[in-house]
């Protein structure tokens, strides 16, 4: 009995071992996946609503191949500093809050609106009113609070003395001495559609719009539809308000993969994203006036404009069309420098064959001199300085030759033979003169 229990005990722990490995196994693959991280904004706001449904998307897409992470930020500010270090792949960013360096842009995605927001009982005409007084400008790191720092730079506002000026604008619910607040969003932004819902706010407009659009490249003149948020008083606001309007677009790290941004512009283009993001805008970045100015990711490059490549080398071939007359006068100066530098090599060869030549001639002289002097010598002394002399003079004219390359030149061999000549001479002078003094110590000893 104690055995049977023992083996139906064994076989409980072998399947619990197996179950575990399997998990193991399944979670290790997991980590295996790659990410793709996209950096959105503060919970509660229209940048991390929209990452959510473009998580699914890419999961919908991509299937097994990516975990996909929605990362919580301060906003745009935060967003591209995330970028330039690499530690997201993607993010949300209105171009009119940041720095666009080292950021490549993947795809435009929708219209954020400067919101001004104050109190129905307000009679505040313009943001120089509120100088001094509580007023919400966004937090630290976030988009909004670029946007509101903008419009109280060029409105001459003194944004210092503006108290609470960095807490987040939903604070406007909890404290009613705060007497209103600058929104650049969406028109889905569901905490702004919270704070307006309430029907104690009403929204201010910005004027002058196209003067403020003028001095800034990024924004634009533009108009909040009216009827747009709904509220307990019924929609607003009842008219259109003047505002200006800066662009959500998606950006891309220096690090990201080309297939990364291939799964995320087919999510960005669906149908099903889109019925969910009925905001997101069909623009061609590649026509837009402002977008085009900005750095595109290669790959939404091709994407928007299927004509990519071959624009680039039509546009290489008008370029080299347009400068054909400076290409020839380039052309010409370089084939005047190489035949300049090959004529100034070839006189320089001749200058040294020629210094070489002469001092060729010099030994070959002084050799003459020494077969001339030889017919009148007989001191065995003399004889052997002079065979010193010619092997002196052949060794030297060896190494001149050789430093010029002239060893079969006609010179030079003439040199040689008379140094072989003339020691053949001395050598044979030496042996007549060595036999006669032995011939005669021979002939004294006998």
């Amino acid at each position: 009995m104690n055995w049977y229990r023992f083996k139906e005990a064994l076989n409980w722990i072998v399947i619990g071992v197996v179950a575990t490995a399997i998990l193991l196994w399944a979670w290790q693959q997991d980590q295996d996946k790659e990410s793709i991280v996209i950096a959105t904004a503060s919970k509660g706001g229209y940048y991390f609503e929209f990452g959510k449904h473009l998580e699914a998307e890419l999961k919908r897409i991509a299937g097994d191949r990516y975990n996909i992470e929605i990362l919580a930020t301060s906003g745009s500010v935060n967003n591209s500093e995330l970028l330039r270090k690499g530690a997201v792949d993607v993010g949300i960013l209105a171009i009119g809050s940041v720095s666009l360096h080292n950021i490549s842009i993947v795809a435009p995605l929708w219209k954020d609106y400067s919101h001004i927001v104050v109190r129905t009982d307000s009679n505040a005409t313009s943001l120089q009113e509120f100088e001094g007084k509580p007023f919400i400008l966004g937090v630290q790191g976030s988009g909004y609070r670029t946007q509101a720092k903008q419009l109280m730079d060029f409105f001459s506002v003194d944004d210092d003395t503006m108290l609470g000026n960095d807490l987040y604008f939903k604070e406007l619910l909890n404290n009613t001495e705060i007497e209103g607040t600058i929104v650049t969003t969406g028109l889905l932004n569901p905490d702004l559609r919270d704070v307006l819902f309430t029907g104690q706010f009403k929204l201010m407009p910005v004027t002058p719009a196209e003067g403020f659009a003028f001095n800034h490249i990024f924004h634009s003149q533009d108009l909040i539809p009216a009827g747009v948020y709904p509220s307990i008083n019924g929609p607003i606001p009842a008219v259109t308000v003047p505002t200006i309007s800066t662009m959500a677009v998606m950006a891309a790290s220096r690090d990201i993969s080309d297939e990364k941004v291939k799964i995320i512009l087919q999510a960005l283009n669906s149908s099903d994203l889109r019925s969910k993001a009925p905001v997101l805008l069909d623009v061609n970045p590649t026509s837009d006036r402002i977008l085009r100015l900005l750095q595109l990711h290669p790959v939404s490059a091709q994407y928007y404009d299927p004509n990519f490549g071959l624009n680039i080398f039509s546009d290489a071939m008008a370029t080299l069309e347009s400068l054909k007359e400076i290409i020839v006068l380039f052309l010409l100066l370089i084939v005047a420098l190489i035949y300049k530098l090959r004529t100034n090599r070839v006189r320089k060869a001749v200058n040294q064959q020629n210094r070489i030549a002469n001092e060729l001639f010099a030994i070959f002289e002084d050799l003459l001199k020494i077969e001339h002097t030889l017919k009148e010598i007989s001191d065995i002394r003399l004889l052997r300085q002079y065979e010193y002399q010619v092997l002196k003079q052949k060794k030297r004219t060896v190494e001149i030759a050789k430093s010029g390359g002239l060893e079969t030149n006609d010179v030079y061999l003439s040199v040689i033979n008379e140094c072989n000549e003339l020691s053949a001479q001395i050598s044979n002078r030496l042996q007549i003169y060595q036999q006669k003094a032995l011939s005669q110590a021979t002939h004294t000893g006998a």
